[in-house]
């Protein structure tokens, strides 16, 4: 804008647009999640899978059947570590970059996902990374898991038990629920709150 041959610039409030707010978070997710290699290396699959549990806010159980719930309690690194057998995600942040450390941990039993709208179809398939060791699942109030990936957890070979509820995304829950039971004859499904195994 001029006025009397003074260029005067017009100063705008930058505000974020929802796309790109949305790409920032997504982004942080990300890096929160992501496996490291290197770290993978250095400590071992169970200890780096509860790093990136404890990291996102979720709780981890240890064969020994102590639960740890606050990331700067770990043991110190060079102490050697027990299995991991239990990862509770309830109301965390961990996300489906971070399934790959799955990958390794040969005594993980049970996984609940309860309450975290990072879950999605993409991170049930993740779950196939523990395919081979998995035996209880709980995928329950995750907005953002449809139909296509509850179907995915027909991959998880060892299943006994699994709970689904509360699933606002889901069109056919008792469809979902057919098909993992023909692909897993085996696995109890159970479908509310009340049914929980603890």
């Amino acid at each position: 804008m001029q006025r009397c041959g003074i260029t005067i610039f017009e100063s705008r409030l930058y505000v974020p647009q929802l796309n790109s707010t949305r790409a920032f978070w997504e982004y942080v997710n990300m890096m929160f999640n992501k496996p490291d290699l290197d770290r993978l290396k250095k400590v071992g699959p169970d200890r780096a899978c509860a790093e990136w549990v404890l990291r996102n806010g979720g709780k981890v159980t240890w064969a020994d059947g102590k639960k740890l719930s606050d990331y700067n309690l770990l043991p110190p690194e060079e102490q050697k570590g027990p299995k991991l057998i239990e990862i509770d995600g309830t109301d965390s942040s961990i996300s489906h970059h971070g399934f790959p450390h799955l990958s390794g941990c040969t005594m993980l039993k049970k996984i609940v996902l309860h309450n975290n709208s990072y879950i999605d179809d993409r991170a049930l398939k993740g779950l196939a990374y523990g395919k081979d060791v998995l035996t209880f699942v709980q995928v329950s109030k995750c907005v953002n898991v449809k139909d296509i990936g509850l179907k995915e957890l027909v991959a998880l070979k060892n299943l006994q038990t699994l709970i689904l509820y509360d699933l606002t995304s889901v069109q056919n829950i008792e469809d979902c629920k057919h098909f993992i039971k023909s692909g897993l004859p085996a696995c109890k499904i159970l479908g509310d709150a009340d049914d929980i195994i603890s």
